[in-house]
């Protein structure tokens, strides 16, 4: 594409995005008040920013749909035996250890005379400093966590639990103004299996309380070992206190209980029983759609209308005997009417779900909400007031306040990549919903220039910036205080071009709406990519992948031929770092990447994963070049690439869930490493496929999938292959409901979304957990009812990649 002709498309694009949102204004001005309260939004206008109400944008944050929630359900859930452990009465069995002192108090028993009492402070000593307490297990004297922890232990003589199930107290909670209170418990077994299990995860459970009453806390622990439990401990992290709260916690706890009750299903590929697996946000009209389910005692199903109770289509249920086991598929894919629809089959019936061209819009907004509620350095109503204003990046000599952009994570964290990222997907994602859905993308806009403003405001001007920065509590904000936090700097060149890549498409969506920032936004662009360019000498696969998609990024809105050069020059490394002639094994596959054109690793990611972005730079080379002699071996790359997930989805047939990559044994000799790789699925003599990634301490696949995700959205919307936008489809709907535990694991979206660990910032409407992982060694889904990093922990990662995803299959012709 000339220069010329991209100045065309991105005038014409302006045109449009200007058109459409004054006529939504307009249509708002004459419709907006009727049947919703207005709300004042900033909304773009013919190049200037105008007041308008949009009753269509929810008010944020939005609110939590409590009896959706797999708690409301837990709490409900019949107790068939119990047992009292203890209330409270007798304090030889309790120990302390750490900060704080633990007391027996009369005050506010729950039963009996007395409960337990757990005061703290909520900061001490210097942050780096060793810590004290459970904290020292797990982050050692990193920057930025926790100076330590306060905690109160029940012990046990070695007692059997075997015939229960689930762990219930109470907890009363004083911490004046505080706005969101955690706290969390560890289950200690000493049999032959041991709990907490390693990297201190499995066997801890944080949760959320609410202040000044009485909780009741459930926590289901089937999945734990419990012959010979010698201990149970509840823990306050020093967590720090905003301004204007108290320095000291206070926690009573009491009643505390064995229970058993029916449990949940927590690992496996088989369906929960008596339940249909199904995407609960629905399905899109013209792709596949269908649900999953275990033994269920019926032959056909019916589709019921949700609203007028007619029935839509009544099939028989296909038994599929696959590579993980025997399922039974119930499929409605020639069903398009739009509508809301439930399962029927036998006795079971799924709560209510959607088909419709638009069903995945409530999710961009669920989404939106979330980076809102992690914004950092505002005040954001119920979560925190303007936060960490004393949180610093150094590099020579010079000081940067970091706060601003979004927290990372269940901690409070700051990544750029990230924030890059996701400022990349909405803006992309606006372009696409400009004309469908105005006010949709003008919030997309609006949340994305939050993140866009951090990237800016926190580079050095020299190729410096902040990379990575931990922070894990509240602080006074005053610099110079004994609660400081200020991380070095770095010149990386991979978070160059992202951050690049963030500024240029920034600067050509708004070069009409603000073009003072839109200017900024090209200016920092090119410094940063020149910063990159000069660092990163021979870039092996995920660097060159990033360098020419950020490359093709200012070639877009520049037209400079100095940027093409460099796209050009760096493809041919994405293109020999791929396979593409088949290799002598049992189960031959094609398509995948090395790390580098030499091919001496394999490409594979167990956490943040840039598996997609080798595929997008090719399809930003395929776009723009289109008479170009290498454009077919560009193409080739991008369908050898989806071929070999489409042909790899089959191992995980009936989900098609995305296996997570080929392995070989020569890798590590690390033992943990070696029987992960023998439990895949065996492609040759020392060759394995995995269907979970092999990990360690970092869990959960949605950062994976989503991105493997992203590249077939990618593929579909350059090659208009349906197939492909299926597939990545459901690597979503694995997310929201379709997976073996039918759970969603987007808070506040569907059904029976479990606690997410979110210890900071409480419950927001949006967030997703890392994902589903594995337990050890194993190569199947786990998914316990603890509430603990990382599986199951909110990130702004995947929740990128989600809105990134949409903004091809809403582009993709379907």
């Amino acid at each position: 594409m000339s220069p010329s002709e991209i100045k065309t498309q991105t005038a014409l694009r302006r045109f449009v995005l200007r058109f459409f949102v004054a006529w939504t204004v307009c249509l708002v001005a004459i419709f907006g008040s009727v049947g919703c309260a207005e709300r004042r939004r900033s909304v773009a206008l013919a190049g200037r920013f105008i007041d308008s109400p949009v009753c269509r944008s929810p008010h944020m944050p939005m609110p939590i749909e409590q009896e959706k929630t797999a708690i409301n359900r837990w709490l409900n859930k019949p107790v068939l035996e119990s047992r009292l452990l203890d209330d409270m009465d007798d304090p030889c069995t309790w120990s302390h250890r750490g900060y704080g002192r633990m007391t027996f108090t009369q005050e506010r028993p729950k039963r009996g005379a007395y409960s337990l009492r757990l005061t703290a402070p909520t900061f001490i000593g210097r942050p780096g400093q060793k810590p004290v307490g459970e904290s020292e297990l797990i982050h050692g004297f990193e920057l930025g966590r926790p100076p330590g922890a306060a905690i109160i232990r029940r012990n046990f003589g070695a007692e059997d639990w075997s015939d229960y199930n689930r762990l219930s107290f109470w907890v009363y909670p004083t911490l004046p103004g505080f706005r969101v209170i955690s706290m969390s418990t560890i289950l200690y077994n000493d049999g032959q299996q041991k709990s907490p299990g390693p990297y201190q995860r499995n066997g801890r459970n944080y949760f959320l309380l609410k202040p000044d009453c009485w909780n009741n806390i459930i926590w289901e622990i089937a999945h734990l070992p419990r012959d010979s439990v010698v201990g149970v401990e509840f823990i306050y992290r020093l967590q720090g206190n905003e301004p204007g709260a108290v320095e000291d916690v206070c926690y009573d706890i009491d009643n505390l209980e064995l229970q058993q009750v029916s449990p949940d299903h927590f690992e496996g590929w088989d369906v929960t029983p008596g339940k249909i697996a199904f995407s609960h946000t629905g399905y899109l009209p013209s792709l596949s759609k269908s649900a999953i389910a275990s033994g269920i005692k019926a032959e056909s199903f019916s589709l019921i209308n949700a609203v007028t109770g007619s029935v839509g289509l009544t099939k028989s249920i296909r038994t599929l005997k696959a590579q993980i086991g025997e399922f039974q598929v119930i499929d409605f894919s020639e069903i398009s009417e739009p509508g809301t629809y439930v399962i029927q089959a036998g006795g079971i019936k799924t709560q209510p779900f959607r088909i419709h061209d638009k069903v995945w819009y409530d999710t961009i907004w669920k989404t939106i909400n979330f980076f809102f509620c992690e914004r950092c350095g505002t005040r954001v109503p119920g979560i925190h007031d303007v936060c960490h204003r004393d949180w610093q990046a150094e590099y020579n000599n010079k000081r940067i306040v970091l706060n601003g952009g979004w927290h990372d994570a269940g901690d409070l964290s700051q990544s750029a990549v990230n924030t890059a990222q996701a400022v990349y997907a909405m803006l992309s994602l606006a372009e696409t919903l400009t004309e469908d859905e105005p006010v949709l993308a003008q919030r997309l806009i609006e949340e994305a220039r939050w993140g866009l403003d951090w990237l800016l405001k926190t580079r050095f001007g020299d190729g410096y910036r902040s990379v990575w920065a931990t922070m894990d509590f509240w602080t006074d904000g005053i610099i110079g205080t004994i609660d400081d936090v200020a991380f070095e700097a770095e010149n990386e060149p991979y978070t160059n071009y992202r951050t690049a890549s963030a500024e240029a498409l920034a600067a050509r969506v708004m070069k009409e709406i603000d073009p003072v920032r839109s200017s900024f936004c090209l200016k920092a662009a090119e410094q940063d990519w020149q910063f990159a360019a000069q660092k990163a000498q021979a870039p092996d696969l995920q660097l060159a992948s990033a360098a020419v998609s950020t490359s093709m990024d200012l070639f877009e809105v520049t037209g400079r031929k100095m940027y093409s050069d460099k796209a050009l020059e760096l493809a041919h490394v994405i293109l020999d770092s791929q396979q593409r002639t088949p290799q002598p094994r049992q189960i031959p596959l094609i398509g995948f990447f090395y790390t580098n054109p030499q091919k001496t690793q394999l490409l594979h990611y167990n956490h943040k994963s840039h598996e997609h972005m080798p595929i997008v730079a090719l399809t930003q080379l395929c776009r723009s070049f289109p008479d170009h002699p290498d454009r077919s071996k560009w193409y080739s790359a991008v369908v050898l690439y989806s071929q070999y997930l489409k042909t790899i989805s089959k191992f995980t047939e009936p989900y098609a869930m995305l296996p997570n990559s080929i392995y070989s044994l020569d890798e590590s000799s690390e033992p943990t490493f070696r029987q992960q790789v023998l439990n895949g699925i065996r492609l040759g003599r020392k060759h394995y496929l995995r269907l979970f990634p092999v990990w360690h301490a970092f869990r959960g696949n949605n950062g994976t999938i989503l991105a493997q995700a992203k590249a077939l959205s990618a593929a579909a919307r350059l090659t208009a292959d349906s197939e492909l936008a299926d597939l990545s489809q459901k690597q979503l709907q694995w997310a929201v409901g379709r997976n073996p535990f039918v759970q969603s694991t987007m808070y506040g979206e569907g059904y029976d979304y479990a606690p997410q660990y979110t210890a900071m910032s409480g419950d927001m409407v949006g967030s997703l957990a890392v994902g589903i992982q594995t337990r050890g060694d194993e190569d199947k889904p786990y998914w316990p009812a603890d509430n603990c990093y990382n599986f199951k922990e909110v990130w702004v990662y995947p929740s990128s990649l989600w809105l990134w995803i949409l903004s091809d299959l809403y582009a993709t012709p379907r």
